[in-house]
């Protein structure tokens, strides 16, 4: 049985589990990262790879969403691959900046018309049985089972977001290895697949908003980085849990004053045991 890829931002990731949630009673099978990726698995390749073999897309359109560069390299692969895409507004911003390509493919306004709340606002959106029936009716049948499918479970809790300086890849080569063996999903701006075609800063902040938790790997070249402290402090902003990781001695920085840190720089593997623990105590892994 093949199944539907769901293109969509994490902003709007209440909407799409109920999404997902309807498709799966409907009889479809949907590809959702969160409940689809293994742990260990490397996050963007996982998506690419996902992308490749799904038999349809769906794209949860939004006013944040056509804002995100990734999010359109992403539909246009599918398009390129002719995998057909069904867009699915869940917002009136959205609905009216649709991208061309995408107006062209008849989009699908998922929004109930008596919901009041949820025709001005997204986070209240509802799917409406309209939007659900059309959705289904555009689906191919190789995706679609006449029995409704089990609940999926999520197979992996997410993934962390590793913030570095380049000199510290060697570094971050054994903490890459490490998640992996561990069972933790990960994101790097060198190890995954990168979207190209957008601002390396929009693509950063929707990657470190969806993560479990950002990893900041703490060097002398840290605070020298353009980047490691701003998606550290930007993390801090939007409420992404954030692990210092001293890799190199670093010396007195205003930036991390007065947070603890998991000091790597006088033993690997006692700091791999303290990250093991920190990590299973904020609940990322059984």
């Amino acid at each position: 049985m093949g199944y539907v890829f769901i293109s969509y931002i994490y902003r709007d990731f209440k909407f799409v589990n109920v999404l997902v949630d309807e498709l799966q009673k409907a009889g479809v099978r949907a590809w959702l990262d969160a409940r689809e990726i293994k742990p260990g698995v490397e996050w963007g390749d996982a998506i690419v790879e996902a992308l490749k073999d799904a038999d349809a897309v769906i794209s949860v359109v939004s006013i944040d969403s056509v804002r995100q560069g990734y999010i359109q390299a992403e539909l246009k692969r599918a398009l390129f691959l002719k995998k057909p895409v069904i867009p699915v507004t869940i917002d009136e911003s959205g609905k009216r900046k649709l991208p061309d390509y995408l107006r062209d493919l008849q989009p699908i306004d998922a929004r109930d018309p008596d919901n009041e709340a949820a025709v001005k606002d997204r986070r209240d959106a509802k799917l409406s049985e309209d939007a659900l029936k059309d959705i289904l009716a555009r689906l191919p049948e190789s995706v679609q089972s006449s029995k409704p499918l089990k609940p999926q479970t999520p197979k992996s809790k997410g993934y962390v977001f590793i913030s570095y300086a380049q000199e510290d890849t060697e570094f971050v080569e054994s903490l890459r290895q490490f998640l992996k063996e561990r069972g933790y999903g990960y994101w790097d701006y060198q190890d995954s697949d990168r979207n190209y075609h957008t601002q390396l800063f929009l693509e950063l902040e929707e990657v470190i908003k969806g993560a479990a938790a950002t990893l900041s790997v703490l060097s002398p070249d840290w605070k020298k980085s353009q980047w490691a402290a701003k998606e550290y402090l930007f993390s801090q902003e939007v409420g992404t849990p954030v692990f210092l990781l001293l890799a190199r001695e670093i010396g007195p920085t205003l930036v991390t004053a007065g947070y603890t840190y998991i000091d790597f720089s006088h033993g690997m593997d006692s700091g791999f045991t303290k990250l093991d623990k920190e990590l299973r105590r904020k609940g990322l892994i059984e």
